[in-house]
């Protein structure tokens, strides 16, 4: 046994050695592929001429421990895996970025402000319920109605009360006392005319509040005249009158605007400015217009506006003379520039008589045209288009349409304005007839200037020209003929201080009508005022 033990020992240590060697070979191999699969994968990549390339790792095969009789397990080192890497597409290197000059800074898009939504207020569209009572620049100056806009107050500071309450700081006052020579103070014809001195005193008040969406101006205006000619009738003798207005603006949303506008007078002199009413004395009328209006802005640049409007006139001594005039207007508005606003506009509106149901007339107007705001104190608003009117006694009429207002602000108190209008208006105005419809062309001019810190000159030209057509003057009888009408004023006012003003005015007004000598007459008014706003 001891000799076959020498003779076969060795033997018994070869199945070991022999595991070994595989392995090591095995691990070997295993290297040298991960080697090669590693070198093909980077050989396939493309990379930047510029970027250092790092070396692929050195593979140091572990080395392998003889077991010796103690050991009870074969310790054997794991075999490294690498797994084949697909090769990456080309790529082009991005330019690297330049650099900036420095001290030049690089320019930043800035996004466009969406436009602001304010549409024109009816003061800006010269309509009459935005006017204040009586249209005073255009009203014989006999009558005394002040104007009480903001913009005609003196200063800013607050009101007269303001000390006793404080809702009262925002209460303006005015007051006038006036006195001088009416030429013709019923406007009839040179052979009927009565001149006389008179004295005025006239006063209003106002009040004015808001929010940043709620703004809210009410006035409150009147003036009694006293005429010393003894040949005058009693009712004649003392002459007055009244006015109510109000404006109102609300933003019920950031897209929704509300307004409305109202202005109700008694009057006993001609106001040639207000459409539908007397261009001669009728003893004293009342005329009242309002409006609401809805502004809905469906985006950046399309807006629409609904309006509805009531204008009435009332005259005691001849109610044949009355009317009332409902209607509506839809106007489409398109934002072309920032400045500039494209509009569409349809109206509807019925001239009705109470005591005349036959004159009822039913008119209708499309124009188009645009809104321009050169700057903030300078806009343009134009309209052109066609207007029918048809009634019961008339066959259907087409006829041009016009509308213009033109307003600029210049200075601290110079300013100037022009409107004029072409179209249709209510029959009414002359005493003892009435028909349905007459065409009308109108147009004022108004021009303020500051001369000095203290003295300003203002002034006023007035342009009416009626076509009165089929006019009924006896049974079974009618008279076509025009009536034109002027009206000029001349006022130069002096602040003494901040609160006492000193004015100097002369009033011409004329009234030419070939066919109708009755209509004709020639009107002079010069006065001196002293007043003030509080």
């Amino acid at each position: 046994m001891l000799i076959f033990s020498r003779l076969f020992g060795p033997l018994q240590l070869l199945p070991t050695l022999m595991i070994c060697m595989c392995v090591s070979v095995m691990a070997q191999d295993a290297g040298d592929a991960a080697s090669s699969t590693e070198g093909s994968a980077s050989a396939d990549q493309t990379t930047t001429p510029s970027a250092p390339v790092a070396p692929p790792p050195t593979l140091i095969p572990k080395t392998v421990q003889q077991p010796t009789s103690l050991d009870s397990t074969f310790q054997v080192a794991a075999p490294s895996v690498t797994l084949p890497t697909p090769p990456l597409p080309d790529s082009t290197p991005l330019p690297a970025p330049s650099a900036t000059p420095q001290g030049q800074a690089q320019a930043t898009p800035q996004p466009t402000p969406a436009p602001q939504f304010n549409p024109p207020s009816a003061a800006e569209l010269n309509l009459p319920s935005a006017q204040p009572a009586g249209i005073p620049q255009f009203a014989p100056a006999s009558v005394g109605m002040p104007s009480l806009k903001l913009d005609d107050q003196s200063g800013s500071s607050p009101g007269v009360l303001s000390g006793m309450f404080d809702w009262a700081r925002k209460l303006r006052f005015t007051a006038g006392l006036r006195g001088g020579y009416d030429s013709n103070i019923n406007s009839a014809n040179g052979t009927n005319a009565i001149g006389s001195t008179f004295a005025n005193l006239n006063g209003g008040v106002n009040y004015h509040f808001g929010s940043p969406r709620l703004n809210v101006s009410m006035d409150l205006t009147g003036g009694v005249t006293e005429y010393a000619n003894s040949a005058l009738s009693e009712s004649s003798k003392t002459q007055g009158t009244i006015g109510l207005g109000a404006a109102i603006q609300y933003r019920y949303a950031p897209k929704v605007v509300l307004t409305f506008n109202t202005s109700t007078s008694y009057q006993q002199q001609p106001n040639i400015a207000l459409a539908g009413t007397a261009n001669n004395s009728t003893g004293g009328y009342y005329f009242t217009s309002s409006s609401f209006a809805i502004a809905y802005q469906w985006s950046d640049l399309f807006t629409t506006v609904e309006r509805f409007n009531y204008t009435a006139s009332y005259y005691p001594q001849y109610s044949n003379q009355n009317y009332t005039e409902p209607g509506f207007t839809q106007s489409f508005r398109y934002l072309l520039r920032p400045t500039t606003t494209a509009v569409v506009d349809y109206s509807t509106f019925e001239y009705r008589y109470p005591t005349q149901t036959s004159l009822n007339s039913w008119g209708q107007t499309l124009a188009v045209g645009f809104d321009h705001i050169f700057n903030p104190k300078f806009y343009w608003n134009f309209r052109l288009g066609a207007q029918s009117q048809s009634s019961q006694s008339t066959s259907l009429a087409i006829s041009p349409y016009l509308d213009n207002t033109l307003s600029l602000k210049f200075g601290k108190v110079s300013s100037i304005s022009w409107n004029s209008n072409y179209g249709t208006q209510p029959g009414s105005g002359q005493a003892g007839q009435a028909v349905s419809y007459t065409t009308a062309f109108r147009s004022g001019l108004i021009y303020s200037q500051g001369i000095f810190a203290r003295l300003k000159l203002n002034s006023s030209l007035y342009y009416l020209w009626t076509n009165y057509k089929d006019a009924p003057i006896g049974a079974r009888q009618t008279l076509t003929y025009d009536i034109t009408n002027y009206q000029g004023s001349l006022d130069l006012s002096y602040d003494l201080n901040r609160l006492i003003r000193l004015a100097l005015g002369y009033q011409y007004m004329s009234s030419v009508s070939p066919s109708i000598q009755a209509y004709a007459y020639n009107r002079g008014i010069s006065y001196f005022q002293i007043g003030g706003n509080f």
